[in-house]
């Protein structure tokens, strides 16, 4: 018996929550944080709690002004729920936004297209490799893309009138939101993409139906009350540094992260695995309905994807997490081809059928190799990626099969179904192995079991803060140069230091110091060792 598509249409959404709650949330504490981001964020959400601060983020006693505050006030009410900050409630903002955009991007796809479409536009984003990742992982891009595509929804349906006026307003919300969560990336983008959709079709009137003092009203409402408090607490210190640094000399300048223009083309593509193997065939199918991209849903779709991608392109600085706004629309256009392929209107020529023969074929082959690599380069690896072989040799070779039954439906589904489970077992079992390998925990446990936390600790040359959060110390003074560390130590008489074993041969100080425990982060060897004025 089929089932009516109304009633279909509403079981999505709840099939869509069920696999996002399972896709992003098993196992999500059980790695430890890891450096640069994961204990940084995590450390000023520690000392906001302990402090019972909701205006200033500070890291290692100094204010923070890399991003705003929304994420932190996330972690922040997850902790008070579920009992004290930890690498599961840091983590949480991120996969509930993982959901929220899955659901987000359902409901434009349904709008705009139809249920089905927005169904598996939902399934090919929450399945795309850089989602997955970024879901389970304590950065604020996911919870920035969450908020600028429910914006980008709720303008959609103001300016196509699928909704009232009032949706107008909604879109200003959620824009201040973003806002809040990652600075004026969160107004530039929306208004980039709604301004050239404007310019194209030369419909300036339009910007007088849309309600934009309520709009800009609203926004304000939503994000200024925090940029005035935290700007007054500071003195002007975190708007100006904020906006100088972090906006116009990162976009500028490559702060940390400067990449050549190409960096996005090779990206990308690898980042939207394992859907970016039915990109091309889509666009060979597509290439005669070029003309439709001055439809005005296609146009704004389009619109969408490559004025994000040019923007962040022309920028110096570079992260593959910085495209994750532009990955909605990309789902859409591959589960759009998908639904035509499945209902026959897009035939399953042979540029379809050999790029996914070559690459599915290529997983299975490759994921039966895996055992053997680990046998030989890491035997303790060898029964972990075993299943995991398993699991992507039998769905590639499924995804293989339905592609020579021509059985598209099959196709889709086995592909996603292939990888996220593949990405699930990674996590939940891979991951954590990996941990014993990254993580900072055992070292730092070791360390505040020698040094008692009223005793001073220094640091040499290093700003990563995962030792602040794992020692429970709201400040360990970085130490830059040798005569910073023998003036302290002159001072001091007697100092523990944390630094890492190269610089502690570098700067030939064995004389003086007495290692007390030794612990390896990463590629990383550190040393404590208890420092003497001996003169």
């Amino acid at each position: 018996m089929r089932l009516n598509p109304s009633i279909r249409s509403k079981t999505y959404p709840v099939f869509l929550v069920l696999v996002s709650l399972l896709l992003y949330l098993p196992g999500l504490g059980a790695r430890d944080l890891w450096a640069p981001v994961e204990p940084r964020y995590a450390e000023i959400a520690r000392v906001m709690l302990a402090k019972g601060e909701w205006v200033v983020p500070t890291i290692n006693g100094a204010v923070y002004t890399d991003k705003p505050i929304l994420y932190f006030w996330l972690v922040l009410i997850g902790s008070r729920l579920f009992g004290g900050v930890n690498e599961w409630t840091v983590r949480l903002p991120s996969a509930f936004s993982g959901l929220g955009l899955a659901l987000t991007t359902y409901f434009l796809g349904r709008d705009l297209v139809g249920a089905r479409v927005g169904f598996m536009a939902a399934l090919v984003l929450s399945s795309s490799a850089r989602v997955l990742w970024e879901a389970r992982w304590a950065h604020t891009d996911m919870a920035f893309t969450f908020f600028f595509t429910l914006s980008m929804y709720f303008f959609v349906r103001a300016i196509f009138k699928i909704g009232g006026p009032r949706e107008f307003v909604l879109a200003c919300a959620s824009v201040g939101l973003a806002t809040l969560t990652k600075g004026l990336i969160g107004v530039v983008l929306p208004g980039l993409v709604l301004l050239t959709f404007v310019a194209v079709r030369r419909d300036w009137r339009a910007l007088l139906q849309w309600r934009l003092a309520s709009g800009i009203l609203v926004f304000f409402l939503v994000a200024a009350p925090w940029f005035a408090s935290v700007d007054l607490a500071t003195e002007g210190e975190w708007l100006k540094v904020f906006l100088l640094t972090h906006h116009i000399q990162r976009y500028t300048s490559g702060l940390g992260h400067r990449q050549p223009f190409y960096y996005y083309f090779t990206n990308l593509p690898p980042d939207f695995l394992p859907w970016t193997i039915f990109v091309v065939p889509a666009i060979f199918s597509y290439r005669s309905r070029i003309k439709a991209l001055m439809e005005p849903m296609d146009l704004f779709l389009f619109l969408w994807f490559a004025l994000i991608f040019l923007f962040f392109s022309f920028s110096d600085t570079k992260r593959a997490l910085y495209l994750l706004p532009l990955f909605p629309p990309a789902a859409l256009f591959v589960a759009r081809y998908f639904d035509h392929l499945i209902s026959g209107e897009v035939s399953q020529d042979a540029l379809y059928r050999w790029t996914a023969y070559l690459s599915f074929n290529l997983l299975w082959i490759g994921s039966l190799s895996l055992p053997v690599a680990a046998w030989f380069f890491q035997s303790e690896v060898f029964v972990l990626s075993l299943p995991l072989a398993l699991l992507l040799a039998g769905g590639g070779l499924a995804t293989v099969v339905s592609i020579w039954l021509k059985l598209p439906h099959v196709v889709f589904f086995t592909t996603a179904l292939t990888v996220s489970l593949g990405m699930l077992y990674t996590s939940v079992r891979i991951l954590p192995f990996v941990d014993r390998y990254k993580s900072p925990k055992p070292f730092a446990l070791e360390v505040r079991g020698v040094v008692p936390l009223r005793q001073p600790l220094y640091i040499y040359a290093d700003s990563m803060n995962d030792f602040n959060f794992y020692m429970e110390r709201e400040v360990i003074p970085v130490l830059s140069s040798k005569a910073e560390l023998e003036d302290m130590v002159a001072q001091m008489k007697t100092a523990y230091i944390l630094i890492r074993e190269r610089d502690f041969k570098k700067l030939e100080i064995e004389e003086k110091a007495a290692i007390l425990a030794e612990g390896r982060v990463g590629d990383k060897n550190w040393h404590l060792v208890r420092l003497t004025d001996r003169q």
